[in-house]
């Protein structure tokens, strides 16, 4: 059976650049930029992310499911009466897609590839 952990959240900007900043100063956080859209959050104690791209996401925050398996969560989630609001697709790093579950919040689901 696949596992499932919460370990990852991503916040909506729209200027990466001056989030990460933000962040830096506020809280000491550090960052590593994946291009101008999205920056991965670090030293935050939890894998984080800033991103600025609404193609893919609700521009809303949300928090992130780690899976070893994106063909069984897909159908666990979809069993359990779920709905997938962006099917898997690949990104640096792994593959991820979001769903929404029945009481309307939306979270994503990722496999990183290491």
């Amino acid at each position: 059976m696949a596992t499932f952990v919460i370990d990852y959240f991503e916040l909506p900007t729209t200027a990466t650049s001056t989030s990460t900043d933000f962040f830096g100063k506020a809280f000491g956080w550090g960052n590593k930029a994946y291009g101008p859209g999205y920056s991965e959050i670090t030293e935050a104690g939890v894998l984080g992310g800033l991103s600025s791209d609404t193609s893919d996401g609700p521009g809303l925050p949300v928090i992130g499911i780690r899976t070893d398996n994106i063909a069984e969560a897909v159908a666990s989630i979809e069993q359990a009466g779920g709905t997938v609001t962006v099917q898997p697709y690949p990104y640096p790093g792994g593959h991820r897609f979001f769903f929404r579950e029945p009481g309307g919040s939306q979270l994503l689901v990722y496999c990183p590839s290491e």
